[in-house]
């Protein structure tokens, strides 16, 4: 038991950066959006309840330093799958406390994963992870030279790092990392065998793989060899669940006499496996090397010391996979492009200084450009590959019908197949194709979504 007797004040944090009071039950809701459709539903799965005394109890004691009680609890801005909590100590210490969604998926996957990243990647690469709150949009912050770290290290496999003695409670099978440094790291370098031998390669823990009924089921989740294996799976895995569970459903945006069927969704499930193999040739051999990479480089998970500026830690990894490079997000999020990124950056000037408002933005984007392009080459040839785009489907596949988004996923084949020969110009025609019906069917969706998009934007 903490020595705590006075309740903590209650606290959240508001998106113009300051705080307002709330009750404890606003802890375990979800405040931060509203949904059009379905809202209960969603905020159901949003919704967690915990035993606030008990995460006070566990707070104080991980506190440290003569912490006797918790005075404060600040709820952060929310995530879609976590709450997470800044909690301040009597004695000024602060912990951040992290307490996953129901819609996360697999709890057990999903943080031991998650633990075992932030573990290696600070023990392994001595890499920044929690703690600190203030952050800045500084152009000298070395946001590149930590992907950069993160790129140095190459994997045998496609999974998710943990700890292997938690694979085994689970009775999963852990892989060896296979980690080495690469070409961007110091290849006559080797790792320190003390550190790595803890952890190990296992399944993907994206919710996704994890929710409602695909909880229980036997799906492949990885570790893989290859992209292509990786790829099939994720065909397969959404195969198996449809053929199963999918059933006729109402597509809002089609005739009212023409439900979706579980037919069609099979029908281009098993479009998307010809498919795939034909989608990996396209990247340089260099651009399969498997390697980590931050999905969700945002403010809200980039701290930053408000004295020094620099960049102290990287907090969300919830989820963070080992993959092959041309699977790597784009600009960070922290960074929206203004019309992509540029094909030849330009040198930056002496004396660089930012400047201001949308100037400033160019400013931070054209710097993080340059500087990718010469530490980090293999990642900025990924980022600009001329067709990275037919890797829409492989994001799209999953879970498709469950969040009644086929049309996408549709979309995405249909645009690879009708610029086939774009991407292919010395090949034999495309490996799948689209009856009349199918395409006259997808126009009529895309017309009545691009109206509703209009209607919206007015």
């Amino acid at each position: 038991m903490s020595v705590t007797t006075t309740p903590p004040e209650l606290r959240k944090a508001m998106e113009d950066g300051s705080e307002a009071g709330i009750l404890e039950e606003e802890l375990h809701q979800y405040r931060r959006y509203r949904w059009l459709s379905d809202e209960p539903e969603k905020l159901a799965v949003r919704y967690r309840k915990f035993n606030l005394d008990a995460l006070l109890d566990v707070v104080v004691k991980t506190a440290g330093g003569g912490a006797r009680s918790c005075i404060k609890v600040l709820k952060c801005i929310e995530g879609q799958f976590n709450k997470a909590f800044l909690m301040t100590m009597d004695n000024g210490a602060e912990v951040l406390a992290k307490i996953p969604n129901p819609n996360v998926g697999s709890t057990f996957y999903t943080t031991a994963s998650e633990v075992a990243t932030q573990n290696f990647v600070r023990e392994v690469l001595n890499f920044p992870v929690p703690r600190i709150h203030a952050y800045s949009l500084d152009p000298h912050n070395p946001l590149v030279d930590l992907e950069t770290k993160l790129a140095s290290v190459s994997f045998q496999s496609h999974g998710c790092i943990y700890y292997k003695d938690d694979l085994e409670t689970k009775g999963v099978r852990a892989q060896s990392l296979g980690a080495t440094y690469n070409s961007i790291g110091n290849p006559s370098k080797e790792l320190d065998p003390l550190h790595v031998a803890k952890f190990a390669l296992g399944p993907l823990s994206q919710a996704v793989l994890w929710q409602g009924e695909r909880a229980t089921m036997a799906l492949e989740r990885g570790p893989w060899q290859s992209a292509v294996d990786y790829m099939v799976a994720m065909g397969m895995n959404e195969i198996q669940w449809a053929k199963t569970y999918a059933a006729p459903q109402i597509n809002y945006c089609r005739p009212v006499d023409t439900p979706e069927l579980p037919e069609e969704y099979i029908s281009l499930l098993e479009r998307y496996i010809i498919l795939v193999p034909h989608l990996v040739p396209i990247f340089p051999e260099e651009l399969h090397s498997k390697t980590l990479c931050h999905q969700d480089l945002h403010l809200d998970n980039i701290f930053v010391d408000p004295d020094t500026k620099k960049i102290t830690n990287i907090i969300d990894w919830q989820s963070t996979a080992v993959s092959e490079i041309f699977f790597g997000h784009g600009v960070p999020a922290m960074l929206p492009p203004p019309g992509g990124y540029k094909s030849t950056p330009e040198p930056m000037p002496e004396g660089f200084r930012r400047g201001t408002c949308s100037g400033e933005i160019d400013d931070i984007l054209s710097r993080y450009q340059n500087l990718t392009r010469i530490k980090n080459p293999l990642r900025w040839a990924a980022i600009n590959h001329l067709h990275k785009s037919i890797l829409q489907p492989v994001s799209l596949v999953s879970g498709a019908w469950s969040r009644n988004d086929v049309f996408s996923f549709r979309h995405a084949l249909i645009t690879i197949a009708a610029h086939w020969q774009d991407i292919y110009p010395d090949s034999t025609a495309c490996p799948i194709s689209f009856t009349d019906q199918e395409l006259w069917l997808h126009n009529e969706e895309m017309e009545l979504l691009e109206e509703l998009g209009t209607i919206a934007l007015t």
